[in-house]
């Protein structure tokens, strides 16, 4: 049998994978996999963890976006090269979205079952990767201020709720953005960089594929309170980046530079500070995929 490690955080979206942890395992040994659970406590919990998985086949993973992060750094840190399976059992699930990676628990374990891998590219900010999403600015850090208990019980309108509280402090800064020879400046409200499609259950970058070794950035430019609600609105329809008020760039690097000191965002964690060297690092993974 092939040795399965599984990572799960029981505290993750709505804590019901910890119910299922059972059915999991009978599912997966009946496709050959002997799994040995480990129960996340903490992010350095993973990190421990992973020291002790060298001799595993592949690695699953049970938790949302930032679960992910940590697991995949984790591996890369102990240069552990083998296959990723996940379970989208947090409040984001943004890139397993991405990907057509089933909540349900018997067809996410059927995904693995199936064996199917795709290999993916990471994006790596400064001296740490991520798989979905870089951001910054303001809203970015929204993930990072939910109450634990907030953010469980009412899932992504927690989300929501916070990014209402912050808007008396929205405001434009000053940002410089390099690639490819050229440079920006502008003043802008956030911005974001995909290697996935989705971010905060918006499909920013439609056409993104995690596999062109290319990164998308979308930043929303300084405009008045009009122009920007009909921004939203064109992105809940995939209308955005056609707006004059948007800025959309397509690279493999990116420097981004700013003398606030603005939160920035991995996955949903907390990010680096300025300046930011955002690229496509030449580590891939590969993940279980429909």
């Amino acid at each position: 049998m092939k040795k399965a490690r599984l990572i799960y955080n029981p505290y993750s979206g709505d804590r019901s994978f910890r119910n299922r942890l059972d059915a999991v395992i009978d599912r997966l040994q009946l496709a050959g996999y002997e799994v040995t659970p480990y129960r996340t406590m903490s992010i350095e919990d993973i990190y421990t963890s992973m020291k002790r998985a060298k001799d595993y086949d592949v690695i699953l993973v049970s938790g949302g976006d930032g679960t992910i992060n940590h697991v995949i750094n984790a591996m890369i840190l102990n240069e552990i090269n083998v296959p990723l399976g996940i379970f989208p059992y947090g409040t984001a699930n943004d890139f397993a979205s991405h990907l057509g990676i089933p909540r349900k628990i018997t067809e996410a374990c059927d995904v693995i079952a199936k064996g199917k891998l795709s290999e993916f590219d990471l994006g790596k900010i400064n001296d740490r990767y991520f798989i979905n999403v870089a951001a910054g600015g303001l809203l970015t850090d929204v993930s990072q201020k939910i109450d634990i208990n907030m953010k469980n019980t009412l899932g992504k309108v927690a989300y929501y709720l916070k990014g209402i509280e912050q808007l008396p402090n929205f405001r434009a800064i000053p940002i410089k953005i390099t690639c490819d020879g050229k440079t920006i400046e502008e003043n802008i409200y956030l911005f974001v960089i995909l290697n996935g499609s989705s971010a905060g259950g918006f499909k920013l970058a439609p056409d993104s594929t995690a596999n062109d070794e290319k990164l998308n950035l979308i930043a929303i430019k300084q405009c008045n309170l009009v122009e920007l609600f009909n921004l939203f609105l064109k992105m809940l329809k995939g209308e955005h980046l056609e707006s004059s008020n948007v800025i959309y760039l397509k690279s493999s690097e990116f420097k981004i530079e700013c003398d606030e000191n603005i939160e920035t965002d991995i996955d949903g964690e907390v990010g680096p500070q300025f300046p930011l060297n955002v690229r496509i690092s030449s580590k891939k993974i590969k993940i279980f995929t429909p």
